[in-house]
């Protein structure tokens, strides 16, 4: 498993350094819906969409919600609309700590969940192609934030694997640590003080250390959320599109979360997106 997971890796990940680098801004906005519709198609399922046609439909209806927003991305109510995801997802991550959710079988179909789900899919796909079309060091800044989540789930295997005794949400993943978190929570303080180091925003490193270790800790938030889909259809994975890895969402739940999050970060510090 480990092996498959590790050369899966190694053909996405300079693929998505491509991507995010060279791309121009709408090409890399097509290529980041395609990922956004995979992980639709997938979201269907998790709500309880069996069969084809309905689960395409879904697909087709969010192809045209990217397209419309994509010509008023810059607009007012786009950036309150991204602000208001990310105090969302704080919400989701207290509510989720707090044992107040606890997963049960569903297979109803869902189509508030669905709706949910669709909205904040839109959202950080909106957020990324703003962070990535900005004047300055826009797609340097959208791969150090994709990076900041690699270097904080790596944190949080390496450290939970080796120091691991407390369960974060049992009652969701049993599998989370908070020692894992720690773990995420100092390679996000790694990253920041690099991101200090380039120079690229003209914030004091204290305020983009606390960016940093905000956006990991809400991305936690994410990826327990797609494990109460999951546990509550009764699913390990959400998807077997990427060999070792699962799904589309089980790559990028955590992305889905601090996507909204880091770009609100950034925008209240007085950064333009």
């Amino acid at each position: 498993m480990l092996k498959t997971r590790l050369l899966t890796a190694l053909v996405l990940v300079p693929l998505v350094f491509w991507g995010v680098l060279e791309l121009p801004n709408g090409w890399f906005a097509l290529v980041l819906a395609a990922v956004v519709l995979a992980g639709i198609w997938e979201l269907a399922n998790l709500c309880g969409l069996r069969g084809i046609p309905a689960r395409l439909a879904v697909v087709v209806v969010m192809a045209a919600v990217l397209w419309a927003l994509f010509d008023v991305r810059h607009s007012p109510w786009a950036t309150w609309f991204i602000e208001a995801l990310a105090v969302g997802w704080l919400l989701n991550i207290l509510l989720l700590l707090s044992g107040m959710i606890v997963p049960r079988r569903k297979n109803a179909v869902r189509p508030l969940l669905l709706f949910t789900g669709m909205m904040v899919l839109a959202g950080v796909w909106l957020a990324m192609v703003r962070l990535h079309g900005m004047a300055s060091h826009g797609p340097g800044l959208m791969m150090f934030f994709l990076i900041l989540i690699w270097v904080a789930d790596s944190g949080a295997y390496f450290a939970g694997r080796k120091f691991g005794r407390r369960k974060l949400a049992p009652h969701i993943s049993p599998g989370k640590t908070v020692e894992g978190v720690l773990g995420a929570l100092a390679g996000g303080l790694v990253c920041a003080l690099a991101l200090a180091w380039l120079g690229w925003l003209s914030l004091p490193a204290w305020m983009l250390v606390l960016i940093c270790v905000s956006t990991v800790l809400v991305s936690v938030g994410g990826d327990l959320w797609e494990s109460v889909l999951k546990r509550e259809r009764g699913m390990k994975d959400s998807g077997a599109i990427l060999p070792g890895h699962g799904g589309v969402l089980d790559r990028i739940d955590s992305q889905i979360a601090a996507g909204p999050w880091f770009a609100a970060s950034l925008m209240f510090a007085g950064v333009s997106l």
